[in-house]
């Protein structure tokens, strides 16, 4: 008889959506991981090969605890799932045995849990395999770690999980607090993981792991790269003991559920009125007249506000059937928990703990919280466009008098709705966390602005999702594609095509600041959101003359009607869709590669190493030294912009003639070497910003000369990349080594093996040895001086303070610009930096000394 249920629970099991959706977009995260080093499962892979044996066991391992949720639906679920539709007091009826059913459901169950593993099996063999892989990185290809993992981790932590699962799910019956159970029991093992940190005991921390995790980091933490390329722990020790403890405990577990599973039909077992020994008493049933039926004729009214109530009622029908569906609340109360844990591990700073202001939970909710949202949407796109024909109630509702926009344009608000309510679930979680820890203000504001800056990509990508879904007219065909968009995304960062203008998903990174807020990156964001919106708006209107209505779905009566709907407002709509994503997309690449330079993340590598090709023979060539620096820096905040006029005093302090002068200059700015005395140019490279000079006269030993030069740092628009600037509306930070003009060979050498080896570039420069004697000239900064005598004068808008290393000399305003004249008593090593922002200056004194924070 079991055999009966595992066939029958097995067949449905494979023929959810849901499934295949998760096993896709897992299997997907793992060939993002084995294959490139920008997405990470549990850490990085390190110095070892992509596909280590021990690599391998570490992704199966940290997948079975990211599963933890998923498996639920599977698991507790196909118990709960008779009582949840009704059949529960048929199917109790029959002479079944109840451990034929529990077991015949529960092995379905693992049956198809093990349907994602192999899933994610699947994407950790392709991805080392890919061309952008370095073969360097790659081992031999090898089915036994796979094996090993799977004997291991993955079968023994299904076991473990569905027992605890089923357990739950017979005793409570309810999924409510199985997912209770469930996010309970994920606490405290990441508390107990904090905890067992600090233990002396390595059994304690150990045997407490049911994911056998920690017992494999025991196992392998002395492990040398060789090691861990050839091999894998022997079954012993920590693994063998943890993995006997837990084994044993699922089937303690399992068997509690055969004892205390009741398969009793609805409403024979006893209350908990009857429990306290109140019975129920039946109420006398009155005996009334029977009235004739009056039916009422009803007359259809439609006015303009009509279709737009019916888009109302379809809105507020599929967004409250989402928010109350099994999968979306296990779904949410997993991101909550992986919230909650991600939010007390990151409460240190270097070992300082930091209180949780809000800018920091924004932060956590970005890394462990929102992740879950790509699965959220690309599984509920397919199932609110084909809910009335899973429910064979699409002819009915196809039949009702309402346009094609309003179903469409319901269901694409409901998966926005539902997008936003996740949202909204986070910042809950984040305020109780504040306010439960203490110390930091909730700041309501800039959790709005926050949430909506983080929703964004994924209110694009559930919208591209639903015209997919549309477009394919089958359900898992626009999954797949779905799915292959982020493949796309995935392929095009690891292959270094990251302009945002092909990249439907990758708005630019944003930056907060307490200080400068968002400041003025949100430009360049809001122009790539209204890009991508446009675009996705276009697809949406395509979608409506798409829209399938009654029973005709062949082909090319499809296209006969969308060119009919298209011929009118549709078609307008559509025309100004296209024409302003086309005039969006013109204006960002004009600000992202005319008034900046756009430049791939390969093509910086590869500059780099030319840099280092062309000019490193040139770092060890006898050159001066700095002894003065003088400087005039106007800073201004609201253009971003930065001119420098500086003086340098150069000093030959060797026992030789030096008749080369280098210079390493940043290639984004306009920076004019003034003053040098009679000379020849060899090299000016404006890509690299490298300058070499041949002095006409060398300068002797103990002679000094003097350099003037001029920089002006202008930043127009915005870029592509978003990343961090130095030069911002409230908040200027840029270190001397940004800007100013560098004496000799400025160390920027790539520090990766592989990419070097990709470039023929050797192995990366080691520190000088101790016996290098002409090492021990230059301190740890730089090689360009030693000691410097520095002085300067930085000028501000009149609403900021400039800092600059020193003694503050004396302030003034002048033409509405506020003055600093700062100057060191002494010499200093050549490393300072500029600052500028609109402070809260605390002022008090101690015994005469005047103090300002």
């Amino acid at each position: 008889m079991w055999l009966e249920f595992f066939r029958f629970d097995l067949r449905y099991q494979l023929r959810q959506p849901l499934l295949w959706v998760c096993g896709l977009i897992f299997g997907l995260m793992a060939f993002g991981a084995s294959s490139s080093d920008a997405i990470m499962i549990g850490g990085a892979v390190g110095n070892v090969y992509r596909n280590a044996p021990m690599v391998i066991v570490q992704f199966l391992g940290v997948f079975t605890v990211l599963s933890m949720f998923i498996v639920t639906i599977f698991i507790a679920g196909a118990v709960l799932r008779d009582s949840e539709l009704g059949m529960s007091d048929m199917i109790f009826a029959t002479p079944m045995r109840k451990q034929d059913y529990l077991l015949g459901r529960f092995l379905a169950g693992l049956v198809a849990c093990l349907s994602i593993f192999v899933l994610i099996s699947l994407g950790i063999l392709l991805g080392p395999q890919m061309p952008w892989v370095d073969v360097a990185r790659v081992g031999p290809v090898s089915i036994s770690p796979f094996l090993w993992g799977f004997g291991v981790f993955v079968i023994p932590n299904l076991l473990i999980i569905g027992s605890f699962l089923i357990l739950l799910a017979a005793t409570t019956r309810s999924m409510l607090l199985v997912y209770v159970g469930v996010i309970g029991f994920f606490v405290l093992w990441s508390v107990a993981g904090v905890f067992a940190r600090d233990i002396s005991n390595e059994w304690i921390a150990v045997l407490t792991d049911p994911f056998g995790i920690r017992a494999f980091g025991r196992m392998t933490r002395y492990f040398s790269a060789s090691e861990a390329n050839s091999g894998l722990p022997e079954f012993t020790g920590f693994i063998l003991a943890n993995r006997v403890l837990w084994v044993a405990l699922a089937i303690v577990l399992f068997g509690m559920t055969l004892g205390l599973f009741k398969p009793q039909r609805a409403d024979t077992g006893r209350s908990w009125r009857e429990f306290f020994g109140r019975k129920k008493t039946a109420a006398p049933v009155a005996l009334t007249e029977v009235k004739p039926l009056v039916v009422r004729r009803i007359a259809a009214r439609r006015t303009t506000v009509t279709p737009w109530q019916q888009c109302w009622k379809i809105f507020r029908f599929d967004a409250i059937g989402v928010f109350k569906s099994v999968p979306y609340l296990v779904m949410l109360l997993f991101a909550v928990a992986n919230f909650i844990g991600g939010a007390t591990l990151g409460n240190t700073m270097y070992g300082t703990k930091v209180y949780p202001v809000t800018r920091m939970m924004l932060e956590t909710m970005s890394g462990s919280f929102t992740f879950m949202l790509v699965i959220v949407v690309t599984f509920y796109a397919g199932e609110l466009i084909f809910k009335e024909r899973q429910f064979k109630t699409a002819e009915v509702v196809d039949a009702m008098p309402m346009p094609n926009w309003v179903p469409l344009l319901a269901k694409s608000l409901a998966l926005v709705g539902v997008v936003f309510g996740f949202m909204a679930t986070g910042v809950f979680a984040a305020i109780c966390f504040q306010l439960i820890k203490g110390g930091a203000p909730v700041e309501p504001g800039l959790y709005l602005q926050g949430a909506l800056i983080g929703s964004a990509e994924f209110i694009l990508m559930g919208l591209l999702a639903i015209s997919l879904q549309v477009f394919t007219n089958n359900k898992f065909i626009g999954y797949l594609l779905i799915i292959l968009v982020m493949v796309w995304e995935i392929v095009a960062s690891i292959l270094h095509f990251d302009h945002s203008l092909y990249n439907i998903m990758n708005l630019p990174r944003m930056q907060y600041s307490d200080m400068n807020g968002y400041g003025h990156f949100m430009t360049g964001w809001l122009w790539f959101l209204g890009y991508w919106s446009l675009f996705i708006g276009a697809l949406l209107i395509l979608s409506h003359a798409f829209w399938v209505r009654g029973l005709s779905h062949e082909r090319r009566a499809r296209m006969m009607l969308a060119r009919q709907r298209l011929a009118g407002g549709a078609g307008v709509a559509l025309a100004v869709s296209l024409a302003g994503f086309v005039a969006t997309g013109g204006w960002i690449f004009y600000n992202t590669n005319v008034l900046n330079e756009y430049v791939a993340g390969d093509v910086e590598m590869d500059r780099r190493a030319n840099h280092e090709k062309l000019y490193r023979k040139y770092k060890s060539i006898p050159q001066l030294r700095l002894s003065d620096i003088q400087a005039d820096v106007d800073i201004f905040p609201s253009e971003r912009r930065v001119a420098i006029k500086g003086r340098y005093i150069m000093v030959n302090r060797l026992q030789i003639p030096v008749d080369t002068l280098f210079f390493e200059t940043e290639p984004t700015t306009t920076t004019t070497l003034l003053d040098l005395p009679a000379h020849k140019v060899l090299v000016d490279d404006k890509v690299l910003g490298t300058r070499i000079f041949k002095l006409k006269e060398a300068m002797q030993p103990g002679a000094s000369m003097t350099l003037n030069f001029q920089v002006d740092v202008i930043n127009k628009g915005f870029t592509n990349s978003g990343k961090p600037d130095s030069i911002n509306l409230n908040g200027t930070f840029f270190e001397n080594g940004r800007y100013f003009p560098f004496l000799g060979y400025a160390n920027a050498d790539l520090t990766d093996r592989n990419e070097r080896r990709k470039r023929d570039l050797g192995e990366p420069h080691r520190m000088p040895k101790l016996e290098d004697e002409a090492a021990r000239r230059n301190h740890q900064l730089d090689t360009e001086s030693d000691w410097v005598n520095f002085e300067t004068t930085v000028s501000t808008s009149s609403d900021q303070i400039a800092l600059a290393p020193g003694y503050l000399q004396r302030r003034w305003e002048n033409d509405g610009r506020r003055y600093f004249h700062y100057k060191m008593d002494r010499p200093m090593l050549p490393f300072f930096a500029y600052l500028s922002a609109n402070w809260q200056v605390k002022k008090s004194e101690w015994q005469g000394l005047p103090i300002e924070i």
